[in-house]
């Protein structure tokens, strides 16, 4: 009796083993296989790929074939057990799209990511260049007020090399007033030019400041006549000029308003002011403001103080001792301290940057391509390398076979096309970025008149 029992037990198992075992072979991959390249990118890796090839998806042939043999061996192992006699070429794509697909973010991410910047390229005032937009560059340059002060005290009347120091200045300062960019406001102050170095005429001499040139654009005509005013005379209130000088810019600025002062002397403040307080003042003072100074053969006395002022102006001092010294200063220092000699290196530079930018971001991109049609081809080859292993054993038809590689290619072909779109858009973004940089730096160099 215990034995039938258990013969019976036995009988009435089996059957629920078997079709346990078949609802196992009958299961069927259910990801779908899409056509579209956005959402192909989107999808996870297939499970053998990220078994046995992922880490090595870039790497040399030697080091990657071997994970698709493993791979491709475990695949052909497992469709043996599952019965796929009624699968058609779309459920043969499924299953080889599920196991093998690649993971496509890691190599479309980097190039949707891939930031075109020209980082190289900053203005002087430490700007990108990129960052500038075109509203900026349609308004009008900041507006640039430049204050002339001349010392005609009387040791401007003496000679050095190249001809009389006063007339030598006057000649300087108008070549310079020239060439100042439209945009730039110009004022000619004159101090001491009244009285003598006489001690009786030192309190008119002293008070003695005056603008014969107002601020404003510069007028040749104008210009020239206001040179021709005043002689050289009396002494020295340089501080007292300076103090004029920054009371003037400072009713003519606001906060986008660039200013400069500069000063010709030959000599100390002989009026009892205080140059070196009177040009801290200035900087002090609620306008952005340089104070530069060229001392017109001075001695060593002077050239102290006169160094001293400009430092505390924030600005730069230079002794000259002859015309062409004088000539020089005033026509290139003068217009560097105002950013025109910087900006013409840095167009001239920025020119060529903006081109080798241009070809090694393109570079990077096209590396970065390279490692997608590598990752997409590869992708193909494997998964038609387990499609010929399923033919050869005959596990699959001819036609089936065939079949399931036309709904491959076109899968390949959606995602090709899509990262082909993506490369190319960027590729666009970095050459007609590089355009509207070199439009800029042509509106830059107009503006400033280089």
């Amino acid at each position: 009796m215990g034995c039938q029992q258990n013969e019976k037990t036995s009988t009435k198992k089996e059957p629920t083993k078997k079709v346990e075992e078949a609802k196992e072979k009958e299961k069927l991959p259910e990801t779908p296989i899409s056509m579209i390249g956005e959402e192909i990118e989107k999808e996870p890796a297939g499970e053998l790929f990220q078994k046995y090839s992922r880490a090595k998806e870039l790497a040399t042939n030697e080091e990657y074939s071997p994970t698709v043999d493993e791979a491709i061996k475990e695949y052909i192992q497992t469709m043996k057990k599952v019965e796929t006699k009624e699968w058609d070429a779309r459920k043969w794509a499924q299953s080889l799209v599920t196991n093998f697909r690649t993971q496509y973010s890691d190599t479309i991410h980097p190039m949707k990511d891939f930031e075109v910047k020209y980082d190289k390229l900053t203005l002087p005032d430490g700007r990108l260049l990129q960052d500038v937009d075109e509203e900026e560059l349609s308004k009008s340059p900041d507006k640039v007020n430049v204050a002339i002060l001349l010392d005609a005290s009387g040791s401007m009347n003496a000679n050095v090399p190249g001809g009389n120091k006063m007339k030598l200045a006057k000649t300087s300062l108008k070549s310079f007033s020239e060439s100042l960019p439209k945009n730039t406001n110009v004022s000619l102050s004159v101090f001491g030019h009244k009285g003598t170095g006489a001690d009786k005429d030192k309190k008119l001499s002293c008070s003695s400041v005056e603008t014969v040139y107002p601020l404003k654009n510069y007028s040749k005509e104008k210009f020239s006549k206001a040179l021709n005013q005043f002689k050289a005379s009396g002494w020295t209130p340089l501080a007292s000029a300076i103090q004029k000088a920054t009371k003037q810019l400072l009713q003519a600025s606001d906060e986008h308003t660039k200013n400069f002062i500069y000063v010709v002397s030959d000599g100390i403040e002989t009026c009892g002011g205080n140059p070196v307080n009177a040009a801290k003042d200035a900087k002090k003072a609620k306008m952005d403001v340089q104070i530069n100074i060229i001392g017109f053969d001075v001695d060593n006395k002077a050239d102290r103080q006169l160094k001293e002022v400009a430092k505390a102006g924030g600005g730069e001092y230079t002794s000259v001792k002859n015309k062409q010294q004088l000539d020089d200063e005033i026509t290139k220092s003068w217009k560097e301290s105002m950013g025109k000699t910087t900006w013409r290196f840095w167009v001239a530079g920025n020119h060529n940057n903006i081109n080798w930018d241009s070809v090694g971001m393109s570079n990077q991109l096209r590396k970065l391509f390279n490692n997608h049609i590598t990752s997409r081809n590869r992708e193909l080859e494997r998964m038609n390398e387990a499609l010929n292993q399923l033919l050869e054993d005959k596990i699959i038809d001819l036609d089936t076979k065939s079949a399931t590689s036309d709904f491959l290619f076109k899968r390949h072909e959606a995602i090709k096309n899509y990262a082909d779109t993506i490369q190319n858009e960027k590729h666009t973004e970095i050459f007609d970025t590089a355009e509207r940089l070199k439009k800029i730096i042509d509106r830059i160099t107009k503006d400033l008149d280089l």
